[in-house]
């Protein structure tokens, strides 16, 4: 079959891939040789199901994305009866559970780059809500990048009013039972696949959709610990599966803590979010330093003075029952001012 859009010519050689509104094919540029992948949606389907607003979303969100672990949307166009979206081909299929179990240091590399691409999500206000090993695709350099957008949405104001969308598997409490959400939906699925990458099986299951939700929303998560497996590692999955979204880490946190760190410093990876907090330590450093020396010059014992055209000199007028005086000397309001801030040190 050959598709013809924005004025090129395509050739299909295989079908890749098929869901509700459609499939996706493997086509060859007849110009360019070049291979993408076409999703093609059947406008009679998305007019059957009303669903032609969460398509148009959903190449928006697409379209706009630009980034080296997202698959990128090079066109779309349409005819009388389809529309078309020329994609990103990755021949390497997507994410599955390997024959073997994956290492620690697998799990790193596999899960900082989904990460990456969460990340670049959020911080352009879009949140998935359907992450998952199927839409998370390989190309033939061993890259991962993100897919699917279907459910993705734009999100202008927290929080968003929910409806239950996405794959249950990966599905938070919050999305379960149709509460408002945020962006912690994805930091949830990423906990999901963090424990899938390591157990190949789902933290949450159930004979049917009723007890799977039942199970995500009161059964306790149990983690089956492995000989080879960090504390840290396990730690985080705890803290991604936490059922309160309050309590549940960001983008942010999960790139700060113990596990994240430790194996990107072992791979010479630049931890953006680590620098930033790094430099904000040192700002407060600063801050605390100018504190000190603010004090000091405030103090009843401090005998030097700025006069008013700048200058520094010795304050004539001081008195010898002054130089006598009892109040606390600048060490004394030192030591009070760093007593202070230790109280706020770990907060």
């Amino acid at each position: 079959m050959i598709i013809t859009g924005c004025g090129n010519y395509y050739q299909t050689l295989k079908q890749l891939g098929s869901g509700s509104f459609g499939s996706v094919y493997l086509v060859k540029d007849l110009n360019t040789q070049n291979e993408y992948a076409c999703k093609i949606i059947s406008k009679q389907l998305i007019n059957m199901y009303n669903a032609n607003q969460m398509i148009q979303s959903e190449i928006a969100i697409h379209y706009s994305c630009n980034h080296k672990h997202i698959v990128k949307l090079y066109s779309y166009w349409e005819d009388q009866s389809n529309i078309y979206i020329l994609l990103e081909y990755c021949s390497k299929g997507h994410l599955i559970h390997p024959k073997t179990q994956f290492t620690e240091d697998e799990v790193f590399q596999i899960f900082n780059q989904i990460l990456s691409g969460v990340d670049y999500l959020h911080k352009n206000n879009i949140v998935h809500r359907d992450l998952k090993f199927e839409n998370i695709l390989i190309n033939e350099d061993g890259t991962l990048k993100l897919c699917d957008f279907g459910w993705a949405i734009k999100v202008q104001q927290l929080p968003v009013e929910n409806v239950m969308c996405g794959t249950t598997e990966y599905m938070p409490p919050e999305v379960v039972s149709k509460q408002v959400l945020d962006f912690k939906v994805d930091t949830w699925s990423l906990g999901v696949i963090l424990f899938e990458l390591l157990h190949s099986s789902f933290p949450f299951n159930g004979k049917d959709q009723q007890e799977l939700i039942n199970n995500i929303l009161n059964n306790q998560l149990i983690i089956s610990r492995r000989h080879d497996i960090s504390e840290h590692l396990i730690n985080l999955i705890q803290a991604l599966l936490i059922k309160n979204p309050e309590f549940r880490p960001g983008i942010e946190q999960i790139y700060l803590c113990k596990w994240m760190k430790q194996n990107m410093k072992t791979h010479n990876l630049f931890n953006h979010y680590e620098n930033e907090q790094l430099k904000l330590k040192v700002k407060q450093k600063n801050i605390t330093l100018k504190a000190v020396n603010d004090i000091q010059y405030l103090t009843p014992n401090n005998k030097t003075k700025i006069s008013n055209d700048g200058q520094e000199g010795n304050n004539s007028h001081t008195t010898q029952s002054q130089s006598t005086n009892t109040s606390p000397g600048p060490k004394n309001y030192i030591d009070k001012f760093f007593s202070f801030i230790e109280q706020f040190k770990n907060f």
